[in-house]
């Protein structure tokens, strides 16, 4: 199992745990997010990774694995082939997270807020819900406000590797070649042999039949099957029998409020002209009084269209159209109060939603403000959280009861051990036979589970007839489960089978003929015989066509990527074969290779952007891994491995 994890750590998988993890944690800065405790794993250039972090990355990490691989625990080996992943990916992360502040790079709040919204996971019937992403990233135990700082360090992360792309180039001539390559053409002429043409369907004696039948035994075996019955507790499955009504939801709602309210929290745009710049011991040089006074002019000017009923977006382009250049527009997600400066906190904490402000003078410069939404603080009601509180009062009522249906499954379904009735009777729910099914049937639901197969197959199980102990399928859902009948695996008899095992011969024989066929014409053509005037058997439908594509959709998909992968034919063609996926076999003769003609206009100029983007994507790749290494090369990095 060890080597399926290094496979799928070093390919698509491991990009999607590890972007989730990152995402979770560490762009927001890997020592700084969880606090406490002296212990750490490793320093970066100084800044220490504390074994908190690793502890949760690493339990998030092992999680993932077991789900990917069934659920089975991992053992020793594989246990610390994860802990040097994580500590590895860890060191990554902070290495990152140094080389962004240490380039100053910024991302606006809008785009933050664009990123948020554009994300299909907090969508709702209709588009972005708010409710959604609250309750997304509460689950992930974190308030929005950080949530949003640590998007913005992957969004940054983003940034650093566009820089490094966009600092990469394709030489014309490169380009050129690519473009000429990806335009190619090709003349070929082509047949296919059909298997199914060269199945003999003359006489097979008893030897023969005999013979095939016992060195082929597991073609004509029935596998190993089971028939189970078992009772299943499923807390999501109980949670929708339980019964609400109002008064249990708000005294519910009262009794856990603290997990529902948040400190007053308020949405904000901003128009804004910058008269001071922010120099490197955090003062401010301000601008001269005329600047002053042009931005003051600007940004009335800017007050005096919001209040004619522009949008802040309209505001912006029309100053850019005017190419003035120096109106900026943002939008902040929820902010608490005490985040944005003295001044504009003022009309924010005050103002009612929708309301515009003045212009608002602070030592950065001019800005008009309007409210956005405001949530918490007074905003913190029943009815602005009633679904998720109705959500978690079933489900809180369902675990009560599903801890005690399990004790009492788990007690009756031993005590009694020759039957699961008691059990069902007691905790009300119904018992399920299954049909037979074997160790690779394409079952779904329970019976799709690793856990449930190996105990439906258990040899102790199956023997002694008793109900098997609670199967954990996750933290809030068991099953219990008991054999009721048992089929062994067996060779099914040749007089069953026989038919199967003719036609296995025959087909055994056809494979052998195609293929001996096909080195033969394809020795007759490289030899310089036409195809007209091939011998054998075979009887060949050719087909030609001139200056086809590598996607030429009239062409065999498997016929063009042979066509394209062999070399150009110089003094004779070129010929080659290759077996399909269905047994039958192509024979391809490339006869001549033109120069790709890259179209002109639009279509040409799409086509070369495309082409450069690609090239420029794949050397980014690269170029950004060479960068990651040459930083840890570079970087003090002290791994304390006997920490975790």
């Amino acid at each position: 199992m060890l080597g399926l994890i290094r496979d799928k750590a070093s390919g698509w998988v491991a990009g999607i745990i590890v972007g989730a993890l990152i995402i979770s944690f560490a762009f927001w800065g890997v020592s700084s997010y969880f606090g406490g405790g002296d212990i750490f794993v490793a320093t970066v250039n100084g800044s220490e990774i504390k074994y908190q972090t690793f502890q949760r990355s690493f339990y998030t990490l092992r999680q993932q694995m077991q789900s990917m691989l069934g659920g089975d625990a991992l053992s020793l080996e594989e246990e610390a082939f994860v802990k040097e992943q994580t500590l590895e990916k860890l060191v990554d992360a902070e290495l990152v997270n140094q080389i962004i502040r240490d380039n100053g790079l910024r991302v606006s709040n809008s785009k933050v807020v664009d990123t948020i919204k554009n994300l299909e996971y907090f969508n709702g019937d209709q588009g972005f819900s708010r409710l959604k992403y609250e309750r997304a990233v509460s689950s992930m135990g974190m308030d929005p406000v950080y949530f949003e700082a640590q998007l913005r360090m992957d969004l940054l992360s983003e940034q650093l590797q566009a820089g490094l792309s966009d600092s990469l180039f394709v030489l014309d001539s490169e380009l050129e070649n690519a473009l000429q390559l990806k335009a190619q053409t090709r003349d070929l002429t082509y047949t296919r042999l059909s298997l199914s043409s060269f199945i003999d369907v003359g006489e097979i004696n008893d030897a023969q039949i005999d013979a095939f039948y016992k060195v082929n035994p597991e073609s004509f075996a029935d596998p190993e099957k089971v028939k189970i019955a078992y009772l299943e507790l499923d807390v999501s499955e109980l949670a929708k029998t339980v019964e609400t009504d109002e008064d249990s939801l708000k005294q519910y709602y009262n009794v856990n409020k603290d997990d529902y309210d948040v400190v007053e929290q308020r949405s904000v745009r901003k128009l804004f002209v910058t008269t001071a710049e922010q120099q490197a011991d955090k003062t401010f040089k301000e601008a001269s009084e005329e600047d002053k006074a042009k931005a003051k002019a600007i940004i009335d000017s800017a007050l005096s269209m919001v209040k004619e009923g522009k949008t802040f977006e309209e505001v912006v382009s029309k100053f850019t159209d005017d190419g003035k250049g120096t109106l900026q527009f943002s939008e902040h997600a929820f902010m608490s109060k005490g985040i944005m400066e003295k001044e504009i906190d003022e009309f924010l904490f005050e103002a009612d939603e929708k309301a515009v402000s003045e212009v608002i003078e602070t030592k950065k410069g001019f800005n008009v403000i309007k409210v956005g939404e405001i949530r918490g603080g007074p905003k913190n009601v029943f009815s602005r959280v009633a679904e998720q509180v109705e959500h978690d009062y079933k489900n809180s009522q369902a675990v009560l009861q599903f801890f005690e249906l399990a004790d009492q499954l788990t007690n009756l379904s031993y005590e009694h051990s020759d039957s699961l009735d008691v059990a069902a009777e007691t905790i009300g729910e119904e018992i399920i036979e299954t049909d037979f099914f074997s160790r690779n049937s394409a079952a779904t639901g329970v019976l799709s589970k690793p856990q449930i197969i190996s105990n439906s197959f258990n040899t102790e199980l199956i023997n002694s007839g008793q109900n098997s102990e609670a199967i954990e399928l996750s933290e809030n859902h068991i099953v219990v489960l008991r054999v009721l009948e048992h089929k062994v695996a067996k060779t099914k008899t040749l007089e069953n089978v026989r038919d199967e095992v003719i036609a296995g011969i025959r087909l055994e024989r056809a494979a052998e003929k195609i293929k001996k066929t096909s080195e033969a014409i394809v020795q007759q053509l490289e030899a310089g015989t036409a195809t007209d005037a091939l011998t054998g058997d075979a009887k060949l439908e050719w087909t030609t066509v001139e200056n086809t594509k590598r996607d030429d959709v009239d062409v065999n998909r498997s016929v063009l990527r042979n066509a394209f992968q062999v070399g150009l034919p110089t003094d004779k063609p070129i010929v080659t074969s290759n077996r399909l996926g269905s047994g039958d076999y192509s024979i391809v003769i490339i006869t001549a290779v033109h120069d790709g003609e890259v179209a002109e206009g639009e279509e040409g100029e799409f086509f070369s952007k495309s082409t450069d983007q690609q090239i420029r994507r794949s050397r980014g790749t690269n170029e950004w891994q060479q960068f990651i290494k040459n930083a840890k090369d570079n970087a003090d990095i002290v791994l304390y491995k006997e920490n975790i």
